[in-house]
């Protein structure tokens, strides 16, 4: 499976607001004077597998979307409503096996966080709040990527 430019250019943006992210908050600990060895491999860790699960979700999006290749999927302006309530309608084979796979893919992922931030409070070596806070440095990153790219899209109006 080749990985579409898509998926590596957004994995890059969410890798560098990680990076960002991370230097600020070890800049935090380096102002308090509590940097450490334990810090700094609590980041890496916490950084990484965030970055990486970040990755894993946006291939499986990749993949599922694949899956449906071919499948016409109806939006609102399509449908024909003449007032009757809508009546949920069946998922084709193909829809049927990308949200399965979309489902072990999530599972799965958030079996691979959970491992990671038991590492992280269990070994003595890792300092575990800097690993967390690094685990959710991505929605921090998607959050401000999309505040800014509304922004120049105001701009461009």
């Amino acid at each position: 499976m080749k990985v579409d430019p898509v998926v590596k250019k957004e994995t890059r943006v969410i890798g560098l607001g990680v990076l960002v992210l991370s230097m600020i908050m070890l800049s935090v600990y380096a102002f308090m004077k509590q940097l450490s060895a334990g810090v700094l491999l609590g980041t890496v860790l916490g950084a990484a597998a965030a970055v990486f699960n970040f990755f894993l979700m946006a291939l499986s999006v990749q993949k599922s979307a694949e899956k449906m290749n071919g499948v016409h999927v109806q939006d609102a302006s399509e449908e024909e409503n003449d007032g009757e309530e809508e009546k949920e309608k069946p998922l084709s084979p193909e829809a049927k096996e990308a949200k399965k796979f979309m489902q072990a893919s999530y599972t799965g992922r958030m079996l691979l966080l959970v491992i990671v931030a038991i590492l992280a409070v269990s070994l003595p070596f890792i300092e575990a709040v800097p690993c967390l806070l690094a685990l959710l440095f991505p929605r921090i990153s998607i959050f401000l990527t999309q505040m800014i790219r509304n922004k120049k899209e105001a701009n461009a109006r």
